[in-house]
């Protein structure tokens, strides 16, 4: 379905305009709501404006205005007034050629179409950003500064995070050189020193994100490790720490 020119909808708007607008412009809009939508909008921006009712020019002021702005004014010779004249006329013509959609529109209608516009674009705007914006902000847990098991050298920090009810361990290891090229295992080891579970590997480098249950924590897997582990199918810790540290 088409839609009603914003012009139209500006005449529509006053109140006491006097241009003849076709039925059919009417009748669209009582099978379209956008379209009723703005008109009511416009009606309202004119209402807030405080828009005066229309009244006719002085007599001569059109002409006047015309001929200042051609450059006109204070010209005395015939000519000049001339050129004035044919001038005038001719705006006057093509003015009248246009059609009578484009007739009888303020100039505070015309800002009311870019008016709607620009409501519109903010409209626009405003869900496209919404939508791009995230529903939760991320929100850490806990955090830990890991260290060698001797607690002498850094080995980097790790921290747990929640976001839309997804805990997530996110590891950034770093002077693990000794485990270059050999699989590295994250595990949370619990206060009590007598259990443990896999979180996974490494894959490359010493970054690494883990889904866990937030249940771990409350339970007291709260201690990060990092080993070293043999290729042989051993799912059990090697014994081998490279790096330890407190989630707290």
């Amino acid at each position: 379905m088409s839609h009603v020119d914003i012009e139209d909808l500006a005449v529509l708007a006053l109140d006491d305009a006097t241009t003849e607008v076709p039925d059919h412009l009417r009748e669209h809009l009582l099978d379209c709501a956008d379209c009723a939508a703005l008109l009511a909008s416009l009606a309202d921006v004119r209402r807030l404006a405080g828009a005066e009712p229309l009244v006719a020019p002085p007599a001569g002021l059109r002409e006047r205005v015309l001929a200042e702005a051609l450059g006109d004014v204070g010209e005395s010779d015939p000519e000049s007034s001339t050129r004035a004249t044919r001038s005038t006329d001719d705006l006057e013509e093509r003015r009248e050629a246009r059609s009578v959609r484009r007739r009888g529109i303020p100039l505070w209608a015309a800002g009311l179409a870019a008016a709607a516009a620009l409501v519109v674009g903010v409209g626009v705007g405003n869900v496209i950003s919404e939508e791009a914006a995230p529903t939760d902000e991320v929100e850490v847990l806990a955090s830990a500064e890991l260290t060698t098991v001797e607690g002498s050298d850094p080995r980097g920090g790790a921290r747990v995070e929640e976001s839309d009810g997804v805990v997530t361990v996110h590891v950034e290891a770093s002077s693990l050189e000794e485990a270059e090229d050999q699989l590295r295992e994250v595990w949370l080891l619990n206060l009590d020193g007598t259990r443990m579970v896999s979180l996974g590997f490494l894959a490359s480098g010493d970054e690494g994100d883990f889904e866990v249950p937030a249940r771990l924590l409350e339970e007291g897997y709260r201690i990060l490790d990092i080993s070293v582990e043999p290729d042989d199918g051993d799912p059990t810790h090697s014994g081998v720490s490279v790096a330890r540290g407190e989630l707290v």
